[in-house]
């Protein structure tokens, strides 16, 4: 199945309680938003660019609180 928009809100929807479960080894150490998109790219680069920087935008949020 292709990734698409509301597959991919439905799945960032629920990460956050997936990965609060302890499933999820330790993140990498990221220490920039260039840094973070070059990790998104690496294993979703696959995807349109506007869901690479929802991914970018979502995963800073939610986990490294980064400065632009």
């Amino acid at each position: 199945m292709a990734p698409n928009a509301p597959n991919l809100i439905a799945l960032l929807t629920m990460a956050p309680t997936a990965f609060s479960s302890g499933e999820l080894g330790p993140l990498p150490r990221i220490k920039s938003v260039a840094a973070l998109r070059k990790e998104v790219l690496k294993h979703f680069g696959k995807l349109p660019s506007q869901d690479i920087d929802a991914l970018v935008v979502w995963f800073n949020h939610n986990f490294f609180r980064l400065e632009d």
